[in-house]
């Protein structure tokens, strides 16, 4: 699991009126939680091969509806031990809720190359069914 705090879209994460933030043990922990349904929001990194990108990126953002045809269309890009691209995910365990951002390693770093994006109730369940297993 990541340090959400340390994540490139933790900023926008922490202004939604539905998160909560704690600090715990002297201010290093920070401890994320979704509101409406007071479940704990872990966060994750996955990396992926430079030939999985599109098929991230299509995902990422596409409408909750379009999914089950993408997938039969092009398949689940596989997690790689390191990419080129990075999908970084915050979620609620109860999986009510994700936050998705993609980046693509340049320049000797990942720079974003989406905005992150918000999605909660049963949609989110879908998205998270997709990247975590």
């Amino acid at each position: 699991m990541e340090n959400i705090s340390k994540m490139e879209m933790a900023k926008a994460l922490f202004q939604k009126d539905y998160i909560k933030t704690e600090k715990a043990f002297f201010g290093f922990i920070t401890k994320v939680t979704y509101v409406p349904t007071n479940s704990p929001v872990v966060g994750l990194s996955l990396d992926y091969l430079l030939a999985d990108g599109d098929k991230v990126m299509r995902l990422a953002s596409a409408a909750p509806n379009e999914l089950d045809a993408l997938i039969k269309q092009n398949g689940c890009p596989l997690v790689s031990p390191n990419g080129h691209w990075r999908l970084n995910l915050c979620y609620s365990k109860d999986r009510k809720f994700v936050a998705l951002q993609v980046l693509e390693f340049a320049g000797f770093e990942y720079k974003t190359v989406s905005e992150p994006r918000f999605i909660e109730g049963d949609d989110a369940a879908k998205f998270i069914g997709i990247f975590v297993k």
